[in-house]
């Protein structure tokens, strides 16, 4: 749905036309609700008065992007939440009393001894074996674990430091498939 916008200049008279128009893909009876769980690449949502905060929610939240986005018409906003609200309730509960402490550790940085487990979706471990050997934080990880290896029984996959566990690769054709998991030497299974 891409918006074609034209301007007509005729010779008569000294006036311009200018149409913005939204190429409709035929639908029929496509709700805010029925696109629920949907995504779409342009999303036309007319905000009409009356409208929830959920159903404006789930409107422009189908778009993939937001310059797929087109809110046409006069944006009305939607009622703030009664005090009572649910979801109202829960975000002033959680900014009172459940606050959460932000705290990143890397494993090459702890002093504490720790089973550290490194999961990744490595989209093509071939195309990416350098990058895995030469990484601090998966090197000083107790144990790796990699899916999407795209590899084959063939190829070598070899950690220094660590000893394969696990393999599972794609038999003739590589394709998003397959698992590996590497231990360091250090420990047993």
């Amino acid at each position: 749905v891409e918006p074609v916008v034209r301007q007509i200049n005729t010779r008569s008279t000294n006036f311009k036309v200018e149409r913005k128009q939204f190429p409709l893909v035929p639908c029929e009876a496509m709700t805010i609700y029925k696109s629920q769980g949907g995504t779409y690449k342009k999303v036309v949502v007319n905000p009409k008065k009356g409208m929830t905060r959920s159903e404006l929610y789930v409107s422009c939240s189908r778009a993939t992007k937001s310059i797929g986005l087109y809110l046409i018409g006069d944006f009305v906003p939607p009622k703030p939440p009664e005090p009572k609200d649910a979801g109202a309730m829960m975000f002033k509960n959680m900014r009172s009393e459940r606050m959460l402490k932000f705290s990143l550790e890397f494993p090459e940085e702890s002093q504490e001894e720790r089973f550290f487990v490194m999961f990744h979706n490595v989209q093509s471990l071939n195309k990416h074996i350098f990058d895995v050997r030469s990484d601090k934080t998966f090197l000083s990880a107790s144990m790796i674990s990699l899916v999407e290896t795209w590899t084959k029984p063939s190829d070598s996959l070899e950690i220094e430091g660590f000893k394969i566990i696990h393999r599972r690769n794609c038999n003739d054709i590589r394709k998003p498939f397959g698992q590996i998991t590497y231990l360091k030497n250090d420990f047993e299974i």
